[in-house]
């Protein structure tokens, strides 16, 4: 397996239906991972993201000190499988021991310790979507600094890519939502996907 790093991007709302997921980026193929985590899990992590500091420890805080005593140390923290809408995670100590767990964890776990999460590089270019810079930052909010690159990187990113349109708009199928969906008030019909037809990744 080859595995790259990915940036994580926060948990994001999908109107109308308000489901959650964690947003990831590769950098080097400006390509976006979305993983639909639950409601629980997304209020977890922006609540570490915000500088949470409970009086007593959490179930990861607790996690991660035991890691860091009874353990060399995590040398990485994985998504290493995929399946029918289904990542799995993985932990993997200096030890060389690995341990199975859930992507949201993971994403807390990488928060607590400062360790980076990466994925299998097939995963990813199964998984991922090309979005430019101006779709990314109309959506999610998400502005990339593009001072320092040279002039294929403004190239990728600007408006009017038909490749690129077309796979945001697979990347907007494949969360249930049309373009129309985003903008539209919360009392207008609701065309998008019901809960059952989303895959729990959490």
């Amino acid at each position: 397996m080859s595995f790259v790093e990915l940036e994580f991007h926060g948990v994001h709302t999908m109107e109308p239906d308000g489901f959650t997921c964690a947003l990831f980026r590769w950098n080097e193929g400006n390509k976006i991972l979305p993983i639909w985590i639950d409601a629980d899990d997304a209020i977890k992590i922006q609540a570490y993201q915000a500088g949470f500091e409970p009086t007593r420890p959490t179930a990861h805080e607790l996690l991660a000190e035991a890691f860091q005593r009874l353990t060399p140390w995590v040398s990485s923290l994985q998504i290493v499988s995929h399946f029918e809408g289904v990542f799995i995670a993985a932990i993997t100590t200096s030890g060389g021991e690995q341990f199975d767990a859930r992507p949201s964890d993971v994403i807390v776990l990488s928060q607590l310790l400062e360790v980076p999460i990466s994925i299998d590089e097939e995963i990813l270019q199964q998984s991922s979507f090309f979005i430019n810079d101006e779709n990314l930052e109309e959506y999610f909010g998400i502005i990339i600094d593009r001072s320092d690159s040279d002039s294929n990187h403004e190239e990728v990113s600007a408006s009017g890519d038909a490749q690129a349109d077309a796979d945001f708009q697979q990347l907007m199928q494949s969360l249930g939502v049309s373009e129309d969906d985003l903008f539209s008030a919360p009392d207008e019909p609701d065309n998008g996907a019901t809960p059952e037809d989303r895959p729990d990744n959490s």
